[in-house]
């Protein structure tokens, strides 16, 4: 998920012997990347308000004019309440988003449900240097980790490993880094004033559209050769647990309210200008444009856990996600425990893995996928070491959490605490809480009318509640889509 940039543009000059453009010569403008020739850009900053808001939905209208950078902003704040809560380390602001749509005119291009949910599965993704410098700051996201070493007289590490001077000059743990020092007296990692909100300031921060639209990774909008109004809409989570978390120090102000702050909502809209002679000849040669891009579609079930872990139904359970007659790339899962809420350090926004039954070995999850008749795998997978492996394969690179957070395996994760939590605990820390399953479908074939089946068959669910509790088991379709802008009027379809 890194961000795309041109190339230095403060060095772009228009030069002086410039000839008139020729249909051969003109650049793709809507493209990402270098345009292949010398040109000046000029770039120019709108802050819409929104044209409605409320404390549940919000929507935005650019103006028909340049082309849209794909990284403008939309700025969100919350109010000040009397509670402190601070923003969950894997998705930051991005948790206030239950879904959200870009639109044309009456016709979606795209749009995500359970938005927060997907975000916790992307923000993995982003380097440990990126989350502390910059997502930090930017979207309140910082599953940075940092080596742990033992430091004053707290015991947060020495009851795993050795002696109190030999942790002094090792690191044999690993946790979360969001730039502050671990509390000498007991071992605490607190939260950045940044990433808090109190009764002397609500959070501020900030949503990247390409975060919010994939189509905008790759694409950027022409606007000024549309003719329709293109609009934003955002519809966020409820206020009550789903927002932000709470410190086990205000653990008896549970279900506390985090609205958010409507007057300082705002879109930063960037809009960009080449030389008006090059845009005339690009809209003229380019009356009809296509876009291919990837869109995703949510499909979800609720799972019943018993008391044991054991889920309810037993056995092996199918579920069709759909996608029947499209052009399907891959498959992400995720099963989250929706009742924690606030009471834990990625608040909703996790995928629990299997148990660890009498600290043995962790549980197994076997998954596999059906589509057209055949299964995507041989043989069902059981080894989280494979299940690993294949998150890799699915995105393209390896995700930044550590083995105990995806598979409870390696006991490196510190025993420490933030903000009251401990990081290493399998229900409200961080251990175990990334176990994703990704599936790469690798035929390039249309789904049949059967659509996609999936496989699990769950042996020990992470259930800390002592009584039947329910799951919900979340699986993203990426899907390939195709919208064309024809004489300024855009029209969107599955490919």
């Amino acid at each position: 998920m890194s961000y795309a940039t041109s190339s230095d543009q403060s060095q772009m000059k228009t030069q002086s012997n410039a000839t008139p453009s020729t249909p051969g010569t003109v650049p793709d403008l809507v493209r990402i990347g270098q345009i292949p020739t010398n040109t000046a850009i000029d770039i120019e900053t709108d802050i819409l308000d929104p044209v409605v808001h409320t404390d549940k939905f919000c929507r935005f209208q650019f103006q028909n004019k340049g082309i849209l950078h794909s990284n403008s902003k939309i700025v969100l704040r919350m109010k000040v309440t009397s509670a402190d809560g601070f923003m969950a380390p894997g998705v930051g602001i991005h948790s206030l988003i239950e879904r959200c749509a870009l639109r044309v005119g009456t016709k979606t291009v795209s749009e995500i449900d359970d938005y927060n949910h997907y975000m916790g599965y992307k923000s993995m993704f982003l380097s440990n240097e990126h989350q502390k410098q910059r997502e930090s700051y930017v979207s309140g996201r910082y599953l940075a980790h940092k080596p742990y070493y033992q430091e004053g007289t707290g015991d947060g590490l020495a009851a795993h490993v050795g002696t109190q001077s030999a942790l002094t000059q090792n690191a044999p743990r690993v946790g979360l880094d969001n730039g502050y020092a671990v509390d000498g007296d007991d071992n605490e990692l607190f939260a950045a004033p940044h990433v808090t909100n109190n009764n002397e300031f609500g959070v501020e921060f900030s949503v990247s559209i390409q975060d919010l639209f994939p189509f905008l990774y790759s694409n950027q909008l022409p606007l000024f050769m549309m003719t329709e109004p293109v609009t934003i809409e955002l519809f966020f989570s409820p206020a009550s647990q789903k927002r932000l978390c709470m410190s086990v120090v205000d653990v008896g102000q549970t279900g506390q309210s985090f609205e958010i702050d409507t007057a300082a909502t705002e879109l930063v809209a960037d809009y960009q200008y080449f030389p008006q002679e090059m845009m005339e000849e690009y809209a003229r040669q380019n009356a009809n444009l296509s876009f291919t891009f990837m869109d995703y579609r949510l499909a979800k079930r609720t799972i019943e856990a018993n008391a044991s872990g054991s889920e309810a139904s037993t056995g092996e359970l199918i579920m069709n996600v759909g996608g029947a007659g499209r052009l399907v790339t891959k498959a992400f899962t995720c099963l989250s425990n929706d009742s924690i809420g606030d009471q834990s350090i990625l608040n909703e926004y996790h995928s629990v893995g299997m148990m660890n039954p009498g600290g043995v070995a962790p549980g197994t999850l076997t998954s596999n996928i059906k589509y057209n008749d055949h299964f995507l795998y041989p043989v069902d997978v059981t080894n989280p070491a494979q299940q690993f492996h294949n998150v890799v394969q699915g995105e393209g690179m390896v995700p930044f959490v550590t083995r105990d957070e995806y598979s409870n395996q390696g006991g490196v994760l510190t025993g420490d605490k933030y903000e009251g939590h401990v990081q290493s605990d399998t229900k409200d820390g961080l251990q175990s809480q990334f176990f994703y399953q990704v599936y790469k479908l690798n035929r390039n074939e249309r789904i049949n009318s059967r659509g996609l089946e999936l496989y699990n068959t769950f042996d020990k669910i992470e259930n800390h509640a002592g009584a039947k509790q329910s799951f919900t088991l979340r699986t993203y379709l990426e899907l390939i889509r195709v919208a064309q802008l024809n004489n300024g009027v855009m029209d969107v379809f599955f490919a």
